[in-house]
């Protein structure tokens, strides 16, 4: 039985369907090995590890998914050299420096993006708090063990409705390079994330954010609102609803995902096995 309902995927081929697919999801933690081992031992492949910049003060390992999105887990290994919060700009370091001063879990929730600058402007018109394009580019190992350059452009917009997730687009600049086979492929047999749920004092509020940002729409659900993410969804409840589902669950935030895994489907991995998030196999 699911943690938490599970969500509902839009068909892929729905030409009606709104909002913009999920890129990826961040789960942080303050030991990255322990979480490693954590997902390896669900039956997860992970990329080897990979350092961001010095200025970003993070390092990560990847899960990739053949569906096209992907789980990075990440940790903050340099706090002296990350940049901090200033005027305009997200810490990306900073941010999740100050999540795992108060837990591990899902702090990061990422958007699929053709075209950051335009996301920042189209955002920015409709009164969104955004932050300054962050670029940054990062060596990755491919499986025959050599090395190459990787780059992104980020957009990053937060709202005070969900506090705790740093939401963006992300906009991949080497995808040829970035997405390959080998990682794709896992021994339990998982495809893809199809959706995330938040737990939010105010989901209307929380809702009305997350639609806001593609125009994603926003349906009931038993427990609170969902919210239309391409072939992906959100789905936002209140800590109550929460609270009848996971025992002593964080009152906030991004709480868990799906992942498609046919072999599995409609059971659970709990909070314990996976970094502070469930997971719903569906």
């Amino acid at each position: 039985m699911a943690i938490i309902s599970t969500l509902r995927q839009a068909d892929k081929g729905n030409s009606m369907s709104s909002g913009r697919a999920i890129d990826h999801i961040g789960i942080a933690a303050r030991d990255l090995d322990a979480l490693a081992a954590q997902y390896e031992a669900l039956g997860f492949t992970l990329t080897p590890l990979a350092h961001h910049q010095d200025h970003m003060g993070t390092s990560n390992r990847l899960v990739q998914f053949a569906g096209g999105n992907f789980i990075e887990l990440l940790t903050v290994d340099r706090p002296a050299t990350m940049l901090p919060h200033s005027p305009g700009f997200m810490g990306f370091g900073q941010f999740n420096h100050d999540f795992l001063a108060k837990r591990d879990g899902m702090s990061l929730v990422i958007f699929q993006t053709q075209d950051t600058t335009a996301d920042l402007v189209r955002w920015k018109a409709k009164g969104l708090d955004v932050y300054d394009q962050f670029n940054f580019e990062r060596f990755a190992t491919l499986p025959d063990g050599s090395q190459v350059t990787v780059r992104f452009e980020l957009g990053f917009v937060t709202s005070p409705a969900i506090p705790d997730v740093l939401f963006y687009v992300c906009h991949n600049k080497a995808e040829e390079h970035f997405w390959k086979p080998e990682y794709q492929a896992h021994p339990n047999g998982a495809e893809e994330i199809t959706g995330i749920s938040i737990c939010a004092e105010e989901p209307d509020a929380a809702a009305g954010f997350l639609s806001a940002l593609f125009d994603g729409e926003v349906t009931n659900t038993a427990d609170g609102r969902s919210v239309a993410c391409g072939a992906h969804r959100i789905d936002v409840a209140p800590a109550d609803a929460i609270a009848t589902r996971w025992a002593n669950p964080p009152p906030y935030g991004a709480l868990g995902f799906d992942v498609r895994c046919p072999g599995r489907a409609g059971t659970s991995a709990t909070p314990d096995e996976a970094g502070n998030t469930y997971i719903n196999w569906v």
